[in-house]
């Protein structure tokens, strides 16, 4: 067998492959008697039918599985010869019968690109301060405080900015466009953009058992039936309730379990807020990595695999908002504009793979079953599934292999940044 390749681009490879009659005749011969082993003719028990009669009542399948085997192995040798990584299935544009008995295809795929490395030489990570300052641990301070915060009922008194409001929403369309609808139990705090600014601004000022009014011209968020219509509201304010902040001091502290005082807490929510700032310098010194890497270039990436990851994560996410009670169909959401965003993610994140990939092949790395198996268990633990049935979902769709593929990767961003974390950059 011989062949000819032309990349047509970087990610696409046509490759025109021609078989020997010598070859064909062997893999003829190979077929028929595998056909001739398998065949049920009546008349003759399995196996036993005569070759001849065989040949002429399966000639068409036959055929049909000559050239599928020998296209299969003309593109085996073209891959694993021209050392390609395939990104998308074989797609045969011509194939012929040549009086000589020889077998001719012409087919095409899609690969993944030869990735260029930048030489590491050079490479410097953007400075990232770790220790934290006052504000930040003030700042982290303030979110417990918020998290312990308890909600005291107001007797009297307007509802304020800040303030939870429990109400009973009434809703129509003067003008019609629309369905009237009531809501017996919406809760929202004033000032926090939780509701329509019209509704907040009329509710403001009220107090418990008082109905506003209140009302709003709907824009293009609404769809087209809509846009423009007037929805009238009747607001009964049914409860208020103001936030109390705990004190700050150590018995707040030790209501926190942190049994000596305040001192102590903000010890440890800057270890806390330094461990975060590791984490985060970590993938801030690794997306420099990959860009350095990239040498200014961009990488071409196969059509193929872009699109199926898009509508991947396009379809988890339609699942995700059925997964919260909301209606994909009935959405307002603007779809060619989330569809191209998380193309673009995609491509960011496919370029990263490949340039740390060829990054970790520059290394010899390499990840043991056993490195993956541990892996795979942390993420059960996470997640709280069982081990085995984790393992057993990712081996059914070649998702041990992607667990291997990160590993790698990550192991090849840590050894690249090792100089760096232990010269304290």
């Amino acid at each position: 067998m011989n062949y000819d390749i032309e990349r047509t681009t970087p990610c696409r490879v046509v490759v025109t492959a021609t078989s020997g009659a010598e070859d064909v005749r062997s893999e003829r011969e190979h077929l028929i008697a595998e056909w001739q082993r398998g065949a049920r003719i009546d008349g003759f028990r399995k196996g036993k039918a005569p070759r001849a009669l065989v040949e002429r009542r399966f000639a068409e399948q036959i055929r049909e599985d000559l050239e599928e085997h020998l296209t299969r192995r003309a593109w085996d040798r073209v891959v694993r010869e021209e050392k390609l990584r395939p990104a998308s299935s074989l797609g045969v544009k011509e194939s012929a019968w040549l009086d000589s008995g020889e077998y001719r295809v012409k087919a095409e795929f899609e690969v993944y690109p030869t990735v260029e490395l930048q030489p590491l030489d050079g490479f410097r990570p953007p400075e990232f301060a770790l220790n934290p300052n006052e504000d930040e641990v003030a700042g982290a301070l303030e979110q417990l405080r918020e998290r312990q915060a308890a909600w005291e009922p107001v007797v009297s008194g307007p509802a304020e900015d800040g303030m939870l409001v429990e109400a009973e929403v009434e809703g129509s369309f003067p003008d019609g466009g629309g369905e009237p609808f009531h809501e017996e139990r919406s809760l929202f705090r004033i000032g926090a953009g939780e509701v329509y600014p019209e509704i907040e601004a009329a509710v403001t000022g009220a107090a418990v058992g008082a109905a506003v009014a209140a009302e709003r011209t709907v824009g293009e968020e609404g769809g087209e039936a809509r846009a423009g219509k007037r929805i009238a509201y009747t607001v009964r304010v049914k409860s208020l309730r103001r936030k109390r902040l705990p004190e700050l001091d150590d018995a707040f502290a030790v209501s926190l379990g942190v049994a000596d005082g305040l001192a102590a807490l903000r010890e440890r929510l800057r270890e806390r807020l330094r461990a975060d700032k590791l984490e985060r310098r970590r993938e801030a010194w690794r997306e420099a990595l990959v860009t350095h890497l990239s040498g200014g270039r961009t990488l071409e990436l196969p059509e193929t695999v872009v699109r199926d990851d898009t509508r991947k994560e396009l379809l988890e996410f339609v699942q995700a908002m059925a997964r919260r009670g909301i209606d994909p169909d009935r959405a307002e959401m603007d779809w060619p504009k989330l569809e191209e965003e998380m193309r673009e993610r995609v491509e960011h994140r496919l370029r990263a793979e490949l340039l740390l990939g060829a990054l970790a092949d520059s290394f010899g790395l390499s990840v043991s079953a056993e490195e993956i198996d541990h892996e795979v268990e942390r993420q059960a633990q996470r997640i709280g599934v069982p081990f085995a049935e984790l393992r057993g979902n990712l081996a059914k769709g070649g998702g041990l292999e992607r667990v291997g593929g990160v590993l790698r990767r990550e192991r090849a961003v840590d050894q690249a940044l090792k100089a760096f974390v232990d010269a304290g950059a």
